[in-house]
């Protein structure tokens, strides 16, 4: 693995069990507790606890749809995940555990086998296939698939296809021998639906989990996206279009790196839907839980639906450094050739690959993280598409209008966060001489601090002003304040550190802990002529 350390699974998934929420993060391999003299030892607690979580949402306990990725951002169900933490851990399960976990990973063509009921329980008809990708399905029973709704899958999914391989994206890995053998990508149609899944990807490659970390996979997609399980906010075909983009993308994916932090998995994946079929607009649902409405939040979280919403950052670079290939924008091309875990290639890690592809675009992570969070204040007018599709504005962290004494704030700031303070001349500052000063007294640089004053003028004009902190974080900065021409002053403040502990079961970039959160920033600030 390029000299990294190794990486340990992380479960990204937290689900109500039996009253109790399954939290903990995936730990490395641990050895089964040892049980009475004679019996069989037990599964160790986090593999039971990764087979709970994925029988859970594949048995439809969250009460929101998931696209395998859930379908509401407040879910946590995130059933490609989930799987995947499954994989991961399955050789720590023993007994019953791990035939269950051999069940619940088995393709629909298992039949009854599987016991979430999601196998087929009639043999499936001849899969229809394409050069690239085979279409598994029944003509019966509740996962019957009708043969137009086969023939548009197939020509949705090889389209997907066929655009991330002339985009330069890798072609999923074959699985040889498995899905019938003939080393396609293999989408199986089942009645997944009522389970509250839009669909899932997941892998049975039997390559032995270490590095190298690609893999092959499959998927399922539902057989219907009947509008009385999946509602009307899409038709079926728009539905069907932006699962093939999403869970197609995981299956690339996997054919780099199946092991990445899950935060550039769902990202990235959310992102890739919009950029094939932007016309559906699904993915905007997330921003109700993104950095946009949450930039308190570090923007690599991995719980809570948090990294769907995160594909906002990818959506934003992309429209500040659109070069493409294949129409689609090469930047998140060129994180994952990065992230790339085969044999010889950098096996970066997310934050890592997004931080030396910036650094090929002239500039670096921390200044695009702090263009971003101040963007964010205006989407709108900052996003191709933030009017049209009314993308929510970045929250304020307070807002005062300021006479003549002084305003100070103090705020601690984890990594990847922002806090934006507005300041409106209050009425009593008329004359055009009233400036304002700030004084920045934040955190030393290295541990990620950086800063904007932003001016919006009565006559709708917007002054950016990057603040060059010192090195110890401290600057000062005069902006005009008079009521006569400014209508606010808004000052955000950034931690976009990205420094990490790496692989100690973390919940963010590379598994890991970061060196630099809950970092102390203040400022203050008055009006003055």
């Amino acid at each position: 693995m390029s000299a990294q350390p190794t990486r340990t699974p992380l479960l990204v998934v937290v689900v109500a069990v039996l009253a109790a929420l399954l939290a903990a993060p995936v730990a490395q391999a641990e050895a089964p507790a040892a049980g009475p003299p004679g019996a069989a030892p037990a599964s160790g607690s986090q593999a039971r606890q990764a087979l709970v979580a994925a029988q859970s949402i594949l048995r439809g306990d969250s009460d929101v749809l998931a696209r395998g990725s859930a379908s509401s951002a407040s879910s946590d169900g995130d059933a490609t995940l989930a799987l995947r933490d499954l994989v991961l851990l399955k050789d720590q399960l023993t007994g019953a555990d791990r035939e269950a976990a051999e069940r619940l990973l088995a393709r629909p063509t298992g039949g009854n086998q599987d016991p979430q009921d999601d196998g087929y329980s009639v043999p499936e008809a001849t899969p229809v296939c394409s050069a690239d990708v085979c279409v598994h399905y029944v003509a019966t029973t509740r996962d019957a698939a009708t043969p137009a709704y086969v023939n548009t899958a197939l020509a949705t999914l090889t389209s997907v296809h066929n655009t991330y391989v002339g985009a330069g994206y890798r072609e999923p890995k074959g699985d040889g021998t498995r899905g019938g053998g003939s080393n396609l990508m293999d989408i199986y149609l089942s009645d997944i639906g009522d389970a509250g899944l839009y669909g899932y990807c997941t892998t049975d490659d039997k390559t032995a989990f270490k590095a190298p970390w690609a893999r092959s996979a499959y998927c399922v997609l539902d057989n219907d996206y009947a509008r009385s399980e999946f509602g009307d906010a899409n038709t079926a075909e728009e539905n069907l279009q932006v699962t093939a983009a999403h869970e197609y993308f995981h299956a690339v994916q996997y054919a780099y790196d199946f092991k990445e932090d899950s935060w550039l998995l769902e990202a990235t994946a959310t992102w890739a839907e919009d950029e094939l079929f932007d016309a559906v607009n699904d993915n905007v649902q997330y921003l109700g839980y993104s950095p946009l409405t949450r930039p308190r939040l570090p923007m690599d979280s991995s719980g809570g639906g948090f990294f769907y919403g995160t594909f906002v950052f990818f959506r934003f670079l992309t429209e500040r450094f659109p070069a493409a290939q294949g129409g689609l924008p090469t930047l998140v091309r060129d994180i994952w050739r990065k992230a790339d875990g085969t044999k010889g290639a950098p096996d970066q890690y997310s934050w890592q690959a997004v931080a030396t592809v910036l650094r090929g675009k002239k500039t670096t992570a921390a200044k695009a993280f702090t263009a971003f969070a101040e963007a964010n204040r205006r989407p709108a007018q900052t996003y191709d598409e933030g009017a049209a599709n009314r993308y929510p504005k970045a929250r304020l962290a307070d807002s005062l209008t300021l006479g003549v004494r002084q305003f100070r704030r103090e705020v601690r700031l984890s990594h990847l966060t922002s806090a934006t303070y507005r300041l409106t001349p209050g009425g009593a500052l008329r004359n055009k001489a009233f400036k304002l000063r700030v004084l920045l007294d934040l955190a030393p640089t290295f541990r990620g601090s950086s800063a904007i004053v932003t001016v919006y003028t009565t006559s709708g004009d917007v002054r950016r002003n990057i603040i060059k902190l010192r090195k110890d974080g401290n600057a000062t900065k005069v902006v005009p304040f008079s009521k006569a021409g400014v209508r606010q002053v808004e000052v955000t403040l950034v931690n976009a550190s990205g420094r990490y502990d790496c692989f100690v079961r973390g919940a963010f970039s590379c598994q890991g802990d970061s060196r630099d959160d809950r970092q102390v920033q203040r400022f203050s600030a008055r009006a003055f002529r």
